[in-house]
């Protein structure tokens, strides 16, 4: 048996995160497994509120406003989830790593944030 995960091709990536919507709903699916909990209290009585873009979910028990980054190491950064999913996909297919001015450069961010 072969136990070797499995490499997509840069081509296979945009295909399957064409977009943010698709960035957001792959760590969503991730994070939760269909079933959203509150990452403040951890209740899963949850409201989708679409009107609140960047805190699209509110806690009915505790009230707090969260997405799909709270909580995360991506909580406080501002790039879109599909950069960050780009990057992962650019360090974990790197043969020997990928220095921070080359993502940087390919990601069209600022090295510091690379």
């Amino acid at each position: 048996m072969n136990d070797k995960p499995k490499t997509v091709s840069l081509y296979q990536f945009f295909e399957r995160f064409p977009n943010e919507e698709a960035a957001r709903q792959y760590f969503e699916r991730n994070r939760w497994n269909g079933e959203v909990s509150c990452p403040h209290c951890g209740s899963l009585s949850v409201a989708s509120v679409k009107s609140m873009k960047p805190m699209p979910y509110r806690c009915r028990d505790c009230r707090q406003h969260f997405s799909v980054r709270t909580g995360t190491v991506l909580a406080e950064s501002r790039l879109p989830l599909q950069k960050w999913l780009m990057a992962i996909y650019m360090m974990t297919t790197a043969r020997k790593g990928i220095p921070s001015t080359q993502m940087a450069r390919e990601l069209g961010i600022t090295q510091k944030s690379a």
